[in-house]
């Protein structure tokens, strides 16, 4: 297998999720590629002040300048969207330029939303000399989207092992580092979930025992089909409740975090194309080559709710009678020592979106909007400080 393909050539295996966890599913990260870990600094203390809409659009930022230089190179790089923050895997070749554009976000970030990120990464030989695995599959959900499914304890090596070190990189960042958010857009308003009595729940749940992952994994997606359906029935996107936007602040947010300046023709521009979009879900009109109402079907395909990196990290359309049961059950399991959760409730969710052509390459990072996966990290946290899995 292709080193720097590694991830591109991997056979895509299909849902349901309770069928994916097997090991022959599984391949090890070779060893030459890289960890790169980053997350919003003091992100509870933004999300308290009301600015989770900030730290989630910056969080996926992280996310779109990593993958714009993959896709210089024509490559697929893994990558798992956590709310504050994001982790993916680079090929050698690919990881310098990955890191200072990744670096120069954060510069810009910090510059004019006063949200600065930490950014650090680790080769994946020291995870393999440390003892830790890493292992990947690929899951197909449907033919134009797929996303990584990581196993193994290597990535919360990776990422204490970062953290740990503690070190700023932002004074190595070159002068001639380029910010490059081609793709981002920030377009539309909080969704409502798809049901008038529905809320959105998100969870965090993380098996203590990597050896234990792929049962426990099974047994946890089956659960949650079993209660909530598959991916598709789950989602809290609906068509009837996305609503673009009518928001100058927040065109002007896309617009710093994109370019980090002023840039008066791209706002004219694109509130011209909201207007438009406006019309075009009304009336169906095409988009890009691609029906307004095609388009929003696609959109919620391509929603990224669910997120495996070691631990399960996912955001469901649930009622309270669903989410009691579902808690039940993580309750029980937790009591076991198989797995450690935490959750948090939202009425409301957000989503921040990467669009590389609207007929068929796009995706859309949602999260809860009070909170979300932060707040659910929150109770996460101190349950692995108690079991002294985290300091």
């Amino acid at each position: 297998m292709n080193d720097m393909r590694f991830y591109q050539d991997l056979r895509p295996v299909k849902l349901p999720l309770a069928t994916v966890f097997c090991p022959p599913n599984f391949y090890a990260v070779p060893a030459g590629w890289h960890v790169i870990i980053s997350d919003v600094k003091n992100s509870t203390l933004a999300v308290a002040e009301g600015r989770h809409s900030d730290v989630n659009l910056v969080a996926a930022g992280s996310l779109i300048a990593a993958l714009n230089v993959a896709k210089k190179y024509r490559i697929e790089v893994p990558f798992f969207f956590g709310g504050d923050g994001s982790t993916l895997l680079v090929p050698e070749a690919v990881h310098k330029e990955t890191m200072d554009g990744l670096l120069a976000h954060s510069r810009n970030s910090k510059k004019n939303f006063g949200l600065e990120m930490h950014i650090g990464s680790l080769p994946v030989q020291a995870i393999w000399d440390a003892g830790h695995s890493l292992r990947l599959a690929k899951l197909a959900i449907d033919p134009a989207y797929s996303k990584a499914i990581a196993v193994g304890s290597g990535l919360r090596f990776a990422e204490q092992t970062i953290k740990q070190k503690g070190v700023d990189q932002a004074d190595r960042l070159p002068s001639n580092a380029q910010l490059n958010l081609t793709g981002l857009e920030c377009r539309w308003n909080k969704v409502a979930p798809p049901r008038e009595e529905a809320e959105n729940s998100c969870y965090l749940i993380e098996a203590p025992n990597p050896e234990n992952q792929l049962h426990v994994y099974t047994a946890v997606f089956a659960t949650i089909e079993d209660i909530y359906g598959d991916l598709q029935k789950r989602t809290p996107l609906s068509m009837e409740q996305l609503k673009p936007l009518y928001n100058w602040q927040k065109l002007k947010k896309e617009m710093l975090v994109k370019f980090g300046r002023w840039k008066p023709a791209y706002l004219l521009e694109t509130f011209l194309r909201m207007v438009f979009g406006v019309f075009s879900f009304r009336y169906n009109w095409d988009i890009g080559g691609i029906r307004a109402n095609d388009y929003l079907a696609q959109l919620i395909a391509h929603a990224d709710t669910l997120t495996v990196e070691g631990r399960i990290t996912t955001i469901i359309c649930s009622t309270p009678d669903k989410h009691g049961q579902f808690l039940d059950y993580l309750s029980q399991e937790e009591q076991k020592g198989l797995l450690v959760f935490g959750h948090h409730v939202s009425k409301e969710s957000i989503m921040t979106c990467y669009i590389e052509n609207r007929n068929a390459k796009h995706i859309h990072f949602v999260d809860g909007a009070d909170g979300g996966y932060t707040e659910a990290s929150k109770e996460l946290k101190g349950k692995l400080k108690k079991l002294h899995l985290v300091e």
